[in-house]
């Protein structure tokens, strides 16, 4: 049986360095979160934003999107949460 080993030169290991980065990792898995006010301008018409009491009637009514209340009490809508209630509105024009 043969053995391999290092050469006479010494250890023939790579090591495996990672380049260095002062910027810290990006993190694939974070929510993109809303603030109320940019789902409402987003919803809303040219120059004018959704108003809030139609918002608090959707919300009251569960036909809104998904919200996350934060312990201070602000409200946030995750981006792909926005998404997907869009998406659920869609209509196929011919089908109306």
């Amino acid at each position: 049986m043969t053995t391999i080993g290092p050469s006479a030169g010494g250890d023939t290991r790579q090591s495996a360095k990672r380049p260095r980065s002062d910027r810290p990792p990006t993190r694939n898995d974070q929510r993109v979160l809303l603030t109320l006010d940019q789902v409402l301008t987003e919803l809303g018409g040219p120059g004018a934003p959704l108003p809030r009491s139609t918002w608090r009637d959707w919300q009251a009514k569960g036909t809104g999107p998904k919200v996350i209340q934060l312990p201070n009490g602000q409200i946030r809508v995750a981006r792909d949460d926005l998404n997907a209630w869009l998406d659920g509105l869609t209509r196929d024009p011919g089908a109306l």
